[in-house]
Parts: C-alpha cells; sequence; structure tokens
C-alpha cells in the first residue's frame, strides 16, 4: 500500500501565531536566516520581515527540505537539488529515475532512497553518486545507527546497510510492508512500523527484541526518552515503552494531521488539517491548551522572532498576516 499525496499550491500565507507556551524554543533549528516551506515546490521566508524571500520548482512536487552549510537539499519530481538558501538558486542537479523522498546528511554525503527501489549515497559538494544500490519495490529514508543503514519499504524487509561501502550487511523479514522510515534509538535498537498493525524493535545484528500488536496500522513514532508516540490510522495517539512496546496511554484524536507530531518541553503538538493545534501533555495525553489556524496547515511549527511561525494555504496569492489565538480551558 503506497500513496503518493500531490497537492498543488494555491497560495502560502504565513500565521504568526502568539503561543507564550513555544516562545524561545527551536532557534537552534534554524541554520539559516530563511523559513523554508516545500510545497509543490519551495518558499523561503525572511525571519525577520516575514516577506518572501524567493520562490524555486514551483512545478515540481517537493519533499522536505534538508540544510546543510547554508545549502537546501531537497528531492522534486526532476531530481534531486541543491539550492543556496539565501537566493534560492540551484547550485547543482541530479537526474533521477524517480523521485526520491527526503534525504539524510552524513557529514560530507547524503543519502537519497526512490520509489524506484534505488538506494544512493552522493555527495553534498557536487551531487556525484559515491555508490548506488537497488532494492525490490521502493525504499524510505534510512534510519542511522554506528557504522549502519537502516530501511526498507513495499518487499517487507529490512535492509541493513553499511554506510561506508554500500554493501548488504544483513536482512530481516518483518511480514508485511513498512509503513514508512525506521527510527534509531539512542541505545542503537531499530524500531520499524508495518502494515500488520505492528511495531517491532531489533538489535543492531537484526535480532528482534520485542514485537507488538495494535488495533490500528500506527506510523514511524516520535521518540522522546523512553518513550515512542504514535499516531494511529484510526486518528488514535499513542504513548508506548520503547524498551517492550507497551501502550502506557492512549487517547483518541478528532482528525487526521497535517504535519508531524511535535514535542517542546513535555508537551506533544498536534497540528490538524482542519487547522486546529493541539497541546497536550506527554506524561497523560490531556489536552492542555488548543487554538485554530486560519486554513490548512502545510508544515510544523517554527520559531523566529521569539514568536511561533505556521504556515497555511489561502486563495488569495501569498501574504504576511499575524493571528491572534484564544486559549481553551483544559479538558473536564
Amino acid at each position: 500500500m503506497f500513496r503518493i499525496v500531490v497537492r498543488h499550491l494555491l497560495s502560502v500565507v504565513m500565521a504568526v501565531v502568539a503561543l507564550s507556551a513555544l516562545a524561545g524554543e527551536r532557534g537552534d533549528n534554524l541554520p539559516v536566516t530563511p523559513l523554508i516551506i516545500s510545497d509543490s515546490g519551495l518558499y523561503a521566508f525572511d525571519r525577520d520581515s516575514l516577506e518572501m524571500r524567493w520562490q524555486q520548482l514551483n512545478d515540481q512536487q517537493t519533499s522536505s527540505p534538508v540544510i546543510i552549510d547554508k545549502r537546501v537539499l531537497v528531492s522534486g519530481s526532476g531530481g534531486l537539488y541543491a539550492l543556496d538558501a539565501n537566493s534560492g538558486e540551484v547550485i547543482w542537479q541530479r537526474n533521477t529515475a524517480a523521485q526520491g523522498f527526503s534525504v539524510v546528511p552524513d557529514g560530507s554525503r547524503l543519502f537519497l532512497a526512490s520509489r524506484d527501489g534505488s538506494f544512493r549515497a552522493l555527495s553534498t559538494e557536487d551531487g556525484q553518486v559515491i555508490w548506488e544500490r537497488h532494492f525490490p519495490g521502493w525504499v524510505y529514508p534510512p534510519a542511522k545507527s554506528n557504522d549502519l543503514l537502516f530501511t526498507g519499504g513495499s518487499d517487507g524487509q529490512l535492509w541493513a546497510i553499511e554506510r561506508q561501502s554500500g554493501d548488504i550487511r544483513w536482512s530481516v523479514s518483518l511480514g508485511q510492508e513498512m509503513v514508512y522510515s525506521p527510527v534509531a534509538l539512542s541505545d542503537g535498537r531499530i524500531v520499524v512500523t508495518t502494515f500488520g498493525r505492528e511495531a517491532i524493535a531489533l538489535d543492531q545484528q537484526g535480532n528482534i527484541l520485542w514485537r507488538q500488536h495494535y488495533s490500528t496500522i500506527v506510523t514511524t513514532p516520535l521518540v522522546v526518552g523512553s518513550r515512542l508516540f504514535f499516531t494511529g490510522y484510526d486518528h488514535s495517539l499513542l504513548s508506548v515503552s520503547a524498551d517492550g512496546g507497551e501502550v502506557l496511554w492512549a487517547r483518541q484524536l478528532p482528525e487526521r494531521l497535517s504535519t508531524s507530531l511535535d514535542y517542546r518541553d513535555g508537551v506533544l503538538i498536534a497540528t490538524f488539517e482542519s487547522g486546529q493545534v493541539w497541546e497536550l501533555s506527554s506524561q497523560t495525553g490531556e489536552r492542555l491548551r488548543q487554538y485554530q489556524f486560519p486554513g490548512e496547515p502545510i508544515d510544523t511549527l517554527r520559531l523566529a522572532g521569539g514568536v511561533s511561525l505556521g504556515f497555511v494555504r489561502s486563495l488569495d496569492g501569498p501574504k504576511v498576516m499575524k493571528a491572534i489565538f484564544s486559549k481553551d480551558s483544559k479538558e473536564q
């Protein structure tokens, strides 16, 4: 089961959200001046003036960008691109037979997994291929741990690949297609989820440490310490022990998320397709606050200039607007 959701950008509105609970956080995650958003092309906004600085690849479906040394690395329907983060100028382009997923940086190299099963290590300097492997079906962006990369996809296998050479170290059958990328925990364990409604933890040798079945298909988890936070296809949110996969708490969400689940200082941040934003306690799942965006969010909240920035769609062209959101009381 594989779906590529193609969204055509009609326009972008930037909403400046006065969220005091989030102010002052995540500034170190913005290594360059522009705020760069991917949505059927790339859009760069100045962090100070909040004006759009440049647009690129507007006719392409683009992946989430990765910024390395003031270069923006992004997969598009026309291949893999390296852009100057401040000007948007194309530094180099590498044509690919099929569109890739988001790149995974690794020093002077990057790893690119594609929908045709190709898996490449490339130079970040000029995009030259260092090594290349091919797998049956598609493979997802890898998790990195020690000297290995871990990937899998439609063939129901988890593959361990040597980072330097690209040689296959081992593979393990998961019994079902993977939902998306694996994640590597700080102790070297690898966690994957499958369309068999399972989460599976393995060690560096491919031995299964635990395997848990849930009532719904769960996505790649958000890892916070010894906890894994899964969102389910039935709009559920699960807090799970990383030690054995047991559910610590679960709650129902009102609708599908529009962006990835986020975490800041003990608070989970869930952003929904309707524009709702929920802040939830990571310890209990209790909803602490709720906000409303004036449109569909297209990226996770960003921090710049002491305020949180949200990016949403609009029909009347790119513009900047300030929005003040009232806070709901806690759930009863």
